[in-house]
């Protein structure tokens, strides 16, 4: 019996990053294959959320604000 084993990637990029590296990219993965490409805007709150320590630690920190116990000094690009 043959079974077809697919292969799935998604690349989460910001269109500033985008070059022509990331198509030569995708050729190397998917050798003389036809392949879709779709483009959407990502939900970055899904993205956010998919890592659980990073989410515990968002929530903690919107509960303080909340409650008012602690000002969030931190910018956005030293959270990550």
């Amino acid at each position: 019996m043959y079974k077809q084993i697919s292969m799935e990637t998604t690349i989460h990029i910001n269109t500033d990053n985008l070059s022509a590296d990331i198509i030569d990219g995708i050729k190397k993965m998917f050798p003389h294959k036809t392949v879709e490409i779709t483009i959407q805007q990502a939900d970055e709150t899904e993205y956010i959320l998919s890592d659980p320590e990073y989410t515990q630690d968002l929530m903690e920190r919107i509960e303080e604000y909340n409650t008012k116990q602690k000002t969030i000094t931190e910018k956005a690009d030293e959270l990550i």
